[in-house]
């Protein structure tokens, strides 16, 4: 017999660190601290709704939802969250989907908003089907894209998969950054992570590009700085850093997580855009993934034209909307 058991942020944290549950959290946006980040910030005007289902005593999964009236979605937005799913043990994903939508039915839940959804989420593979299956309407639209790069052993072989356009680009990239002095690449972690460097990230974010600096509004700043705090927490930020001599003309923060590099924004100084230090310091993140012998670096959402150029492969993102009343 299927039970659920409310909860909060504290005790997902108390999950999360029992390995023992089987949960398997697919992506850092879905993890307690990045969600407990978002509610402080983005949290007001929605209740907290989220759910343990269980069979049996045994733990199913966690429906980590927030609710306004009738109506739930994620805990987390598609303007901050690039990946948003259920967690779910896995085998128990059809079980976990069904006591899904019984705890709606008693909890007056009648729509599930649901965005920002790879095609392998657990969502779209398993959660809808159920649904379609118990006769409730899905309405589902494209939202955006995404891009996955899988990384080869070396680096050589990284480039090699490049068009031979866009490799002597990089190649013409780099010899104009020499002409200014010597590059270096830094990639922090942990305890080198300061406030300092965040703010220095920030400030090149926002001079990079106008839209990135109209986005970083107060309430986004304070978010980036818990977020980037809780991730720090887990071990999994991290931040990069391109120097010319003395001067820090790029940066970009990502997440190692998953066997993969998550990358979740850049920036750059303005002055150097001729220098092409942007794509520079992507590259040199990539480097560094292959050099960490990760499986895959993902660029995260948007259309942005050098994400296919630097070997990503396209993925749409969905969104959908159950009606279960």
């Amino acid at each position: 017999m299927s039970s659920t058991i409310p909860a909060d942020f504290v005790e997902l944290e108390a999950l999360y660190d029992d390995k023992g549950t089987g949960l398997y959290w697919p992506y850092v946006f879905s993890l307690p601290g990045w969600m407990s980040a978002w509610w402080r910030q983005f949290g007001v005007g929605y209740e907290p709704f989220i759910k343990i289902l269980q069979d049996g005593g045994q733990i199913l999964g966690v429906a980590p939802l927030k609710r306004r009236g009738e109506t739930a979605s994620f805990i987390g937005d598609a303007s901050v969250c690039d990946y948003l799913d259920f967690v779910v043990v896995s085998g128990r994903e059809e079980a976990f989907s069904q006591a899904l939508f019984t705890e709606c039915a008693l909890r007056g839940i009648t729509r599930l908003e649901l965005e920002t959804l790879r095609p392998d989420s657990v969502t779209v593979r398993h959660v809808w089907p159920v649904a379609q299956g118990r006769g409730f309407n899905i309405i589902i639209r494209d939202t955006d894209t995404s891009y996955e790069a899988a990384l080869p052993v070396s680096f050589e072989a990284y480039l090699a998969g490049l068009s031979t356009q866009q490799h002597r680009e990089i190649l013409r990239k780099q010899r104009r950054l020499g002409m200014l002095g010597e590059d270096t690449f830094r990639m922090l972690a942990g305890e080198e992570i300061g406030d300092r460097d965040i703010e220095m990230f920030l400030s090149l974010m926002a001079d990079s590009r106008r839209d990135k600096a109209d986005f970083l509004t107060e309430e986004v700043r304070s978010y980036f700085k818990d977020m980037t705090r809780a991730m720090s927490s887990y071990g999994l930020l991290r931040l990069g850093f391109l120097d010319v001599g003395v001067k820090t003309v790029a940066g970009v923060l990502g997440f190692d997580y998953n066997n993969t590099f998550y990358l979740y924004n850049s920036g750059y100084d303005s002055s150097y855009t001729e220098f092409g230090v942007g794509l520079l310091s992507k590259l040199a993140a990539i480097r560094w993934a292959v050099a960490q012998q990760k499986a895959a670096f993902d660029f995260l959402k948007g259309p942005e034209a050098y994400k296919e150029r630097l070997g990503g492969r396209r993925m749409d993102l969905k969104a959908g909307c159950l009606i279960l009343g």
